[in-house]
């Protein structure tokens, strides 16, 4: 997997990477290559590779803090319910923070209600507004985070919206976020892997 530069305005301030690119179904002809990243996104998506795209992202960790990565919290941004964010992001957290010595902040946030799902499908700017305003269905442990560096991960990265809302919730009880990590960003423009 080769990691790819993220860029989110308003968020020049950390360093944001994607492991993948990401092409929606609706992107057709796309090379072999591309399609099984596709494809590794909905099989996570679905609670399986944990464990190998788990290693990857504990030795970017590693990579970037080195030791004193036992004193950064990685933190899974919600899924739109609490049973899909279990599925998707409980164990994979526990693995990251098991290779790589980092904080599992999983059991610091919940999801208290659903959300609306956006991901693979053209979104119309009324939804997306709908989604921010649903968003505060999630909840953060305030002393947990408190003075904490955080990394964040999230499956996909489109426009940015999740991240720069979870990362706002964060930063207003007192934690840093230093980091992002996306398995995938999404394009819409298919460029061939070299």
């Amino acid at each position: 997997m080769e990691k790819v530069k993220v860029y989110i305005k308003g968020q020049e301030d950390k360093e944001l990477y994607s492991f993948l690119r990401y092409y929606p179904m609706r992107i057709k002809n796309i090379g072999i290559e591309d399609i099984f990243s596709r494809q590794m996104v909905y099989d996570f998506k679905s609670g399986l590779l944990q464990k190998s795209i788990a290693k990857c992202v504990a030795k970017e960790l590693i990579r970037i803090y080195g030791r004193k990565v036992k004193n950064v919290v990685f933190s899974c941004i919600p899924a739109s319910s609490q049973e899909k964010n279990e599925i998707r992001n409980k164990a994979f957290s526990a693995l990251v923070c098991q290779f790589s010595g980092a904080i599992d902040g999983y059991s610091h946030v919940k999801v208290l209600g659903e959300r609306t799902s956006v991901h693979g499908t053209k979104v119309k700017k009324e939804i997306r507004e709908q989604r921010m305003n649903e968003q505060n269905s999630i909840e953060v442990d305030a002393p947990f985070f408190f003075g904490k560096n955080v990394c964040i991960w999230d499956d996909i990265v489109t426009t940015g919206t999740s991240f720069c809302y979870f990362t706002s919730q964060l930063e207003k009880v007192g934690a840093h976020v230093t980091n992002g990590f996306f398995l995938g960003k999404t394009s819409y423009k298919y460029r061939p892997q070299s």
